[in-house]
């Protein structure tokens, strides 16, 4: 692990790295990489804008892997991590989790992609809310007989690691989330299922059988309510505290 600077603002981050590696070093997967928010090119920094990737070894021939400005875009660990907020393991070409992964067929075949020369990992995506998603991987370059022993011993704690430290990271970024309370009413919380679903105004006043006016006053209420305007911010966050789901 490389030197570690002083910081009294980020003690969190600091901290947190420090046991990622000694765990990583403990069952024998030194090799550590992170993302802090893949949907942002700009990565978490402590001290003096030092990348907090920085504070760990990983694989030679992924250098400044947070300096790519694609990776989020064609890795295919990456793609995975969108897609699960639950560990999963990776041995020799098999992808694994605690549940059954379904990867599709183009994905498998890019799985070359993510190893580089690793030859075995274990993958925490952490999901955060406001739709953040991280990610803390431990992994080695040397041929490993137990990476799916050690997945199954130690993937709990490992995750559990990773959210403290992803969660550190994007508080440095983007500060503490003010917690407080939105009271939206059952209408609003209608009106914006259907906006989420891409219907209409129009379409929402028939299905719910009211005025067209009725669902603006409703939606905009709504917006008012999450400090959101413009439809697709209010859905958006709507979705991100869970008032709905994009699953219909």
């Amino acid at each position: 692990m490389n030197a570690m600077p002083s910081s009294s603002f980020e003690p969190g981050i600091i901290d947190t790295a420090r046991e990622i590696a000694a765990r990583g070093r403990a069952i024998g997967l030194p090799m550590i990489a992170t993302w802090a928010d893949i949907s942002s090119a700009r990565p978490a920094t402590v001290g003096r804008n030092i990348p907090v990737t920085t504070l760990f070894e990983f694989a030679t021939d992924a250098r400044e892997y947070w300096l790519q400005p694609d990776l989020a875009l064609e890795n295919a660990i990456v793609a995975i991590i969108r897609w699960t907020a639950e560990p999963f393991y990776y041995d020799r070409g098999e992808i694994g989790g605690w549940r059954t992964l379904h990867i599709a067929p183009e994905l498998e075949r890019q799985k070359n992609r993510m190893t580089l020369s690793i030859r075995g990992a274990i993958v925490a995506p952490i999901h955060l809310p406001g739709s953040v998603i991280g990610a803390v991987v431990w992994a080695t370059d040397q041929p490993r007989d137990n990476v799916r022993e050690l997945f199954d011993n130690h993937a709990a704690d490992l995750h559990v690691l990773a959210l403290r430290f992803i969660s550190a990271c994007n508080a440095a970024m983007y500060g503490e989330p003010s917690i407080r309370s939105y009271r939206l009413t059952r209408r609003e919380i209608q009106c914006l299922k259907l906006a989420a679903a891409g219907k209409t105004d129009e379409e929402i006043a028939i299905i719910l059988d009211v005025a067209i006016p009725t669902v603006r006053f409703h939606l905009k209420k709504a917006g008012d309510k999450l400090g959101e305007s413009g439809r697709i911010r209010i859905v958006h966050h709507a979705t991100a505290l869970g008032f709905i789901s994009m699953r219909l």
